[in-house]
């Protein structure tokens, strides 16, 4: 809802948690450039998600849970230092397995 309220950007999910880190990431190196991507508009989630707006926590409120690996993740935001590491590679299942 910062978006719509502020830049009159009627955004998706994709797009405000985009936004959300960029303006944390923002506040921590103000003389930074920090550039997001919005990738998708609004209009799927007005009656869904948006129709509970008044549930939504402030933007001021939120900030990322640090977490040191992938079992940690938690909502509504985690953050990890993963120093360009590969993803893990999940185990192959055989063909003709389920």
């Amino acid at each position: 809802m910062d978006l719509l309220r502020r830049h009159a950007v009627f955004a998706g999910l994709s797009t405000g948690a985009g936004y959300l880190a960029a303006r944390w990431e923002r506040d921590r190196a103000p003389d930074r450039t920090v550039l997001f991507i919005a990738a998708d508009t609004g209009h799927r989630y007005v009656d869904t998600v948006y129709a509970r707006h008044r549930e939504a926590a402030r933007i001021e409120d939120l900030a990322p849970r640090p977490v040191s690996s992938q079992a940690e993740l938690a909502l509504p935001w985690s953050r990890m230092h993963w120093n360009r590491a590969p993803a893990p590679v999940p185990p192959r299942v055989p063909a003709g397995r389920p």
